[in-house]
Parts: structure tokens; sequence; C-alpha cells
């Protein structure tokens, strides 16, 4: 009856040494060993919570158990693992459930040591006939009472095992300390320019541009806020961002040349900017022209 318990445990074994990264092996003969694995693990469940095969009952299942269990074997590993400071990777899973096996190997045989009739206990019952079936009929009873605990044992078992790990794993995540988040400043488009899409014509009075400007984390401070049109610095003033705050300024782009030329137009604060391009409206028939008769932009 060892071999029952040893056979699983071996094919565990060899199916996850096939998993090891340094294998290299191909995906899909990765995956079947991966299930191999995972019902060969199933199975050590079934072996040290049920017990020999005579005592689950329906055939069908049991087998449902070995499917249940090794599938439920994975993800409990995987949550035992991040509360003890472990990776979540595929050594330590592997690691894990290998160690795991082994216990429920061990588990088994001590169930089976534990469950050898003693030597010299007879054998026939004493009674007549009639008496002797009336305490098999009782014990018979017994037998399918005592195997109905264990069949719901070996569904509640893996079940209560991985709600009982998710929910420390989950307290644990919450109550840990986490790393502070580096902050950031941003400026982006606002209002009606957030929508551009396309090449902005500007007026001769100049044209406002809605920008939004969002310091997250970083401390209060104080930085120049510059308009470059084309490259060159045309406007600039100071501005005043609060830690975990959110501005929204208008920014007054001057009227461009009527060359019809696009041009890039930029808003930065410090080193966070944002750009679009615009040309003069109405500038099409005053564009510059070079020697060979070419726009000049």
């Amino acid at each position: 009856m060892m071999t029952t318990i040893l056979r699983p445990l071996v094919i565990a074994y060899a199916s996850l040494a096939v998993l090891l990264p340094a294998a290299s092996l191909p995906w899909p003969l990765l995956l079947a060993a991966c299930l191999l694995a995972l019902l060969a693990i199933g199975e050590l469940w079934v072996r040290a919570v049920i017990g020999r095969p005579a005592e689950s009952g329906v055939p069908a299942v049991r087998a449902g158990l070995t499917v249940l269990a090794g599938l439920l074997t994975l993800p409990a590993v995987a949550l035992l693992l991040h509360p003890l400071g472990a990776a979540v990777a595929p050594v330590p899973l592997i690691a894990g459930c290998a160690l795991l096996a082994t216990v429920l190997a061990a588990a088994g045989l001590l169930r089976l040591h534990l469950g050898r009739p003693v030597a010299g206990e007879p054998c026939d019952e004493p009674g007549v006939p009639a008496q002797r079936a009336a305490g098999r009929t009782a014990d018979l009873s017994g037998a399918r009472r005592r195997a109905t605990a264990r069949t719901a044992a070996a569904i509640l078992l893996p079940i209560g095992l991985s709600a009982l790990v998710g929910v420390a794993a989950i307290r644990t995540v919450e109550t840990s300390s986490h790393p502070v988040l580096p902050g950031y400043l941003t400026v982006a488009l606002n209002g009606w320019a957030a929508g551009i899409t396309h090449p902005v014509t500007v007026p001769a009075r100049g044209l406002a541009v809605p920008v939004r400007i969002t310091n997250s984390g970083l401390p209060t401070r104080t930085d120049w806020l510059r308009l470059r049109v084309g490259g060159a610095v045309v406007a600039t003033r100071r501005v005043t961002m609060m830690t975990g705050k959110v501005y929204a300024l208008s920014v007054r782009v001057p009227a461009l040349p009527p060359d019809g030329c696009l041009r890039p137009i930029g808003i930065s604060v410090g080193e966070a900017s944002t750009v679009f391009y615009a040309k003069a409206q109405g500038g099409a028939s005053g564009r510059a022209r070079n020697d060979r008769g070419r726009t000049a932009c």
C-alpha cells in the first residue's frame, strides 16, 4: 500500500523538476508537467485526508476531489509565500509545492501505518450468524458516516486553507509599510485647449490658452512659467504651487507673424511642459518666399 503514496510523490517530484526555469523546455511540455504535478499533489491530499480508495465511496467523487485539491494547491502556495516574504516566482512556487507534497506524503504514510490491523486480532466475530450480520450492518453504517466525514473534510480543507491564507496575505499587504511614491509636476492643456487635434489659428489680438498645473507629492515650490513661440521665450511669470494642489491658469499667446507658418507653442513650468502648434490668422497670402519661389518658414 505504500506504493499508492510513493508513486504520486515521485510523479510530483519529477514533474516539478521539469518546470524549473533551467530546463528551458517548450511551453506545451511545461503545461503538461504542471497539470501532472498538480494532479499528483491532489492525489496526495486525498490520500492524507480520506485514506484508502475503498474508504472514499464513489470513484468519480474521489477523482473530482483529486482535481479540486490539486488546482487549489498552486494559489494556496502563492498566497502563503507573500506573507513569508518570499517572491511569488517560479522557483519559490516549485519549492513550496515540493515541500507540500512531502508533508502530504508523510501524513499519508502515517495514516496508513495507524490504520493497519493489530497482529493477533481475531478475524471472525463471535456469535451466531444473525448476530454477525447485525454487527456488519452497524459497522457498514458507521463506515459510511466516516467516509462522508472524510469526503467533506477533503472538500472543505483545501478551500478553508486557501481562504485562511488569502485573508492573512491580504491583511499583511494592507498593514505592511509601503514605499512612498515619488511626487511629480505636470503641465497640461485645459478646457477647450485639451481637445486640440490640429494647428490653432491665433487672431491678431492674441489667444488665451487655458492650462492645468498639478503638483502631486512635491513640496510647495515657486517656479517660472514660460511661454515659448518657435523655441524663443516670449513671456514669463512666477507661479507658486502648493503640494497636492491643481491650478487652472490662462496663458495669452501673442499675435504671430502673418507668414502662414506653423510654430510650436510651448508652455512650461520647471521641467514639465506641454506644446501645440499654431499659425497667424489670414497669413497664407503673405508668406515670405525664398529665391526659389518656395515658402520660407
